[in-house]
């Protein structure tokens, strides 16, 4: 495993080089038992251990609904000082509704997850692979309801979005296009804000249970994301990076990994 990045002395936690935040796609995972955390460990306990090694965390499970006020709460008292939390916006806005006539979920949502205080990073939107660019007017309009002062990424996974008026579209309205590492989607290059969001995402198909250790070399991979990372490093953006367990089957594997690409961070 990587090494720990938990401040002992202070209760803060930092990321592995400046301006970096490598984190997973979730953290209950009870196929991490061995490696990230102990054996036998609650699974209530599984968020306060995995502070103690990342920077930030993307929450899944509030792609399944918006949690309750008293869960951030918790959330937040458990999160040291420094550590982000990116989370997706619900399925019920982006899969359900097509972002179409939900402004109120959607505003409720970011004010739920506000609680989080300055633990909160990036909010993704995740769009379905059915929604096309002909819904870039929906798009716009749903961007424009958004509450201000948050910082906003959004995913598409059908390549007719990949043209030059969703970038200028997102530059407008300061939220970024999410970078994949996904089968059915290219290679993207392009920052729309001071931040950039990258999630290496994999095939569900190829690891669909058993996420105890990597299955799948991807190193080359890797070094070319770090080297994009590098970048935008260099330009002074702050970059937002999740492994999904299907990337490698095991998500913590991917950070240590890559961590080992760079020479370690820290």
């Amino acid at each position: 495993m990587q090494e720990r990045l938990f401040e002992e002395n202070t209760g803060s936690i930092s990321p592995p080089e400046r301006g970096l935040y490598l984190g997973t796609s979730g953290w209950s995972y009870a196929d991490w038992e061995g490696t990230l955390y102990p054996e036998g460990l609650a699974p209530g306990a599984r968020l306060a251990e995995y502070v103690k090694s990342y920077a930030t965390v993307e929450i899944d499970s509030t792609f399944y609904g918006t949690p309750r006020r008293s869960t951030v709460q918790k959330w937040r008292e458990v999160a040291p000082e420094g550590f982000l939390f990116a989370a997706k916006f619900p399925q019920e806005i982006t899969h359900e509704k097509n972002l179409a006539g939900c402004e109120g979920a959607a505003e409720n949502f970011v004010r739920v997850m506000e609680g989080l205080g300055d633990r909160l990073g990036p909010l993704l939107l995740q769009l379905p692979p059915s929604f096309t660019v002909e819904g870039m007017d929906t798009l716009e309009t749903f961007l424009d309801s958004l509450p201000d002062g948050f910082r906003y990424a959004v995913e598409v996974r059908h390549r007719s979005w990949l043209r030059p008026d969703l970038t200028d579209l997102l530059w407008e309205h300061g939220a970024v296009l999410t970078l994949v590492d996904y089968p059915r989607m290219p290679r993207v290059e392009e920052a729309t804000a001071d931040f950039v969001y990258i999630r290496w995402l994999g095939d569900r198909r190829e690891f669909p249970e058993g996420h105890t250790h990597p299955k799948k070399d991807r190193r080359k991979d890797l070094r070319w994301w770090s080297a994009l990372v590098d970048r935008f490093l260099s330009e002074g953006r702050t970059v937002f990076a999740y492994a999904n367990n299907h990337y490698q089957n095991h998500s913590p594997s991917t950070l240590e990994q890559f961590l080992g690409l760079r020479g370690g961070g820290r």
